[in-house]
């Protein structure tokens, strides 16, 4: 037992990080997801929201025991340019969804057969709560935990990081759909350019405010993004 404690108190601070990810990432993917999968089911929030919890539980680990601060994270660095940039970019999903939706109306084609009967979808009911977790909660906790940490640890080479924090935040989204893997590639871009995770959280925020107001208030964008995407 010795022996792998003194080995163990040899290894790089690097390899330590990289170890307990990996161990962290077996246990999302192969012990949560499907305990998820058979005794979350008949629970709509904790179906929907597991991955939000194991993230919270994780990071609220790291900090307690000193693995992680949020100078390693991009946190600390919120002077008020990397604020203004958030806010900017955190603007920019909402107004393309309501400049796209007056744009249709302004143009004709929301007369278009295509997009007949948009308006009368019945909308989704959400609860204050739930807008709460996915418009804001969600999105900047999963930039904390994949931009910020995952990336950091992964990721050694600037040149990839872009390209990669795409399939990690797809992969771990479990969803590879274009706008996963392009809001994985914008934070990781905007996270090079600011050296701060703050424009990136923003930017999540916008991009699911963005998602609950098409949902909610413009279905016509539905039937747009079907055939953009």
């Amino acid at each position: 037992m010795l022996i792998f404690q003194r080995i163990n108190n040899q290894l790089p601070l690097s390899s330590k990080k990289f170890r307990f990810l990996t161990l962290t990432l077996f246990s999302y993917f192969f012990v949560c997801f499907p305990l998820a999968q058979i005794y979350f089911k008949d629970s709509f929030f904790l179906q929907n929201h597991w991955p939000l919890i194991f993230f919270i539980v994780t990071l609220t680990c790291l900090f307690l025991t000193g693995r992680l601060n949020s100078l390693q994270l991009g946190l600390s660095n919120t002077n008020s340019w990397n604020i203004r940039l958030g806010l900017l970019v955190g603007i920019i999903p909402i107004l393309a969804v309501v400049t796209l939706d007056l744009l249709l109306l302004k143009t004709g084609f929301a007369e278009n057969n295509l997009f007949s009967g948009a308006e009368l979808r019945e909308s989704p009911k959400f609860s204050i709560l739930s807008l709460f977790l996915n418009g804001i909660i969600s999105p900047a906790i999963n930039q904390i935990f994949i931009t910020g940490y995952m990336l950091n640890i992964l990721i050694k080479r600037n040149d990839l990081a872009i390209s990669a924090n795409g399939i990690i935040y797809a992969t771990m989204s479990f969803n590879w759909g274009i706008g996963y893997l392009g809001l994985g590639m914008i934070s990781a871009a905007l996270l090079k350019f600011s050296g701060s995770l703050i424009p990136t959280i923003f930017f999540a925020i916008g991009c699911s405010t963005a998602k609950l107001l098409i949902l909610t208030s413009f279905p016509r964008i539905t039937t747009l993004l079907v055939f953009l995407v």
